[in-house]
């Protein structure tokens, strides 16, 4: 190489790891649209320097995949992200970010976009590259399998989900102990989308044990706390056990109620089933007030037209005729 070339290579190289730490410092200040500016300058000198498709670009590319991402280009950002893993693909174990990282990337872009199918397919990916691996990261992979198996669960495939749930929570038993919140964040979605042939009692143990997590630790996340309770409850209102189901409805509501106020959409869950608890225990004036309640969060988030509106009413209907 003439002197004068390799200069300018020296030269161009400074200005492009001047530029990395520039667009490090934007994201972390949150200037997304500086940082997405300065990331496409350091790109353009990479591919100059090193060339198009060498591993030293994934980390502009994850840079700028991350400012689109957070200006809510989804679009763009799914383009940069998916270009980062194809060289990191042919890279191999020398890319920076490494593959899995990159992927994770990915799969939020994919999950904001509302890409279920793509989400699925990517994530089935990534397990089949951890499971490749001779020591994975237990977190990684716990986490991992919580999002696939939540993904699954939504989408009705609940016994294709368990035992995703099942092995999260041995991971994260086994790497951060039986009492960690995220034992009981895993135990939690386990039991939400446990298989419906499955004993109810046996999804009641895994609420009780993931509640009792939360009550040692105040830290945890009060909505986690809240779901676990609401879920709980549902269990023993199916094994029949109305009291106990109201006492926990209650307390779910109460619990909620302490994160987002009394006027927020995801009240209104367990206003309903509490109200219906009461309803059907013969209690219609206790019911009512919690169904005028659900009604109001639904015909704010819904409109007074929407079916659920229309149900909530029906059943307000229904308990003024046995008051």
């Amino acid at each position: 190489m003439r002197p004068d070339r390799a200069l300018r290579r020296w030269w161009r190289g400074r200005e492009y790891r001047r530029l990395l730490d520039q667009a490090a410092s934007e994201l972390a200040g949150s200037r997304h649209a500086e940082a997405e500016a300065t990331c496409a300058r350091a790109i353009a000198i990479a591919e100059e320097i090193y060339g198009a498709g060498d591993a030293e670009l994934t980390g502009p590319l994850y840079a700028l995949s991350s400012a689109q991402l957070a200006q809510g280009r989804l679009s763009e950002a799914r383009a940069s992200s998916a270009r980062a893993i194809a060289i990191a693909e042919a890279a191999g174990a020398g890319a920076d970010p490494p593959l899995p990282r990159l992927l994770e990337q990915l799969a939020a872009i994919l999950e904001r976009q509302g890409a279920a199918e793509d989400g699925e397919a990517l994530f089935r990916r990534m397990l089949a590259g951890y499971d490749r691996m001779r020591d994975p990261d237990p977190l990684e992979l716990s986490a991992l399998l919580n999002r696939l198996g939540l993904l699954l669960g939504r989408k009705g495939a609940r016994a294709e989900a368990a035992p995703l749930f099942q092995r999260a929570v041995a991971l994260r038993e086994g790497a951060l102990g039986a009492g960690h919140p995220l034992v009981a964040e895993a135990l939690y979605n386990a039991a939400t989308f446990f298989e419906e042939d499955r004993p109810a009692a046996e999804r009641e143990a895994m609420l009780r044990r993931a509640l009792a997590i939360t009550e040692a630790a105040p830290a945890v996340e009060g909505a986690l706390r809240a779901s676990i309770l609401h879920n709980l409850a549902a269990a023993r209102e199916a094994l029949g056990d109305a009291a106990e189901a109201a006492a926990l409805y209650e307390r779910a509501l109460a619990a909620r109620e302490a994160l987002v106020g009394d006027a927020h959409p995801s009240l209104r869950p367990t206003l309903v089933r509490l109200a219906q608890v009461h309803h059907a225990a013969g209690r219609p004036s206790a019911a009512l007030p919690l169904y005028e309640r659900a009604l109001r969060l639904a015909e704010a988030e819904l409109g007074s037209d929407h079916p659920v509106a229309g149900a909530i009413e029906a059943w307000m209907d229904e308990a003024r005729s046995r008051s």
